[in-house]
């Protein structure tokens, strides 16, 4: 991974409705850092129990968070999870949905893990 690394964050929404405060941007972070690990296990045993309707509500419930961290590529994967679970429709694509934001997720961890800890 080169320097020139795309980011999967963008920060600006944060620092805009908090004023550029770091505490408040770190919080959001270690709020992320927290419940998408735990979204990821939850949606993959939803999934296994073919649980539709509860995947769709735990995918609605972690998309503003994901939102406010500008993560646009995982968002849109999570919206798409949200989309098919919603209508019950392409529930085939769901499995590597899931498997592709559980990348996007450990892969913004990573970054996080690295820019906030050089920063501080």
């Amino acid at each position: 991974m080169t320097m020139e690394e795309e980011k999967l964050y963008d920060l600006a929404f944060l620092n805009k409705i908090s004023g550029g405060d770091p505490a408040f941007i770190k919080e959001m972070i270690s709020t992320f850092k927290e419940i998408a690990p735990e979204y990821i296990q939850k949606a993959e045993r939803l999934l296994k129990e073919q649980a539709i309707e509860t995947l769709s509500k735990e995918t609605h419930r972690i998309i503003p968070g994901v939102s406010f961290l500008g993560a646009k590529e995982l968002e849109a994967d999570l919206m798409l999870i949200e989309e098919y679970t919603k209508k019950n429709t392409n529930l085939e694509a769901i499995p590597a949905l899931i498997e592709s934001v559980g990348d996007k997720i450990d892969r913004l961890i990573q970054m996080f893990d690295r820019d906030f800890n050089e920063a501080q």
